[in-house]
């Protein structure tokens, strides 16, 4: 670990601590660090972190918060963005997982709390889920709650079993073996896997 590779100027201490608690969550997981793991690659002293944190738990409460206000404010614009129920639902889906590969930090620890938080936890923002639940129920009218609740753990599955595999590299041997020729091959791949459990 290098000391100081994110020198911080005065007044941003609270930001530089999350973004380096992020890297650290990224290479090492969300119990692999602590705050003075955070204070060190910001280069300040190891009391310095607690003028604006009580501890860890609570720098990581932060940033899950913080996370699940840009997932759900993500998910609204895609959301918006398709014509049909399917294509929202789609689309929301496909915007999940983008959010899991450009914020992968955040998204270990929005997910990997052991359920202190979820995609139903927010405010007067519809969240994620709420939005899935939203577009199942305009894809199926006519369905009673039980199927409708079925679809909806369906996909939530396949989106974020999908961002996790992404996540640790597990579609990495696929182009070799001519599961994906192109640069658009996992997009399209999760689109496939969303169809067929929509159809269904």
């Amino acid at each position: 670990m290098v000391s100081g590779r994110h020198r911080y100027h005065h007044g941003d201490l609270r930001v530089a601590l999350k973004r380096a608690a992020l890297e650290l969550i990224v290479e090492h997981g969300v119990k692999g660090f602590t705050l003075k793991d955070a204070a060190e690659i910001v280069g300040v002293s190891t009391a310095a972190p607690y003028r604006h944190f009580a501890d860890k738990d609570a720098l990581i409460r932060e940033i899950q918060a913080e996370g699940f206000a840009q997932f759900n404010q993500a998910l609204a614009v895609a959301y918006g963005a398709g014509e049909t129920a399917v294509a929202r639902v789609e689309e929301l889906g496909v915007a999940y997982v983008h959010f899991a590969l450009e914020h992968p930090g955040h998204f270990r620890v929005m997910f990997g709390q052991g359920g202190k938080a979820t995609p139903m936890s927010g405010d007067a923002q519809a969240t994620g889920y709420e939005l899935l639940v939203e577009g199942v129920a305009g894809m199926r009218p006519g369905a009673s709650q039980a199927e409708r609740q079925a679809m909806v753990v369906a996909c939530w599955a396949v989106v974020h079993g999908f961002a996790m595999l992404q996540m640790e590299g597990a579609f990495a041997g696929m182009s070799a073996h001519g599961g994906l020729t192109a640069s658009g091959g996992l997009e399209e791949l999760l689109r496939g896997s969303l169809r067929l459990v929509l159809a269904g």
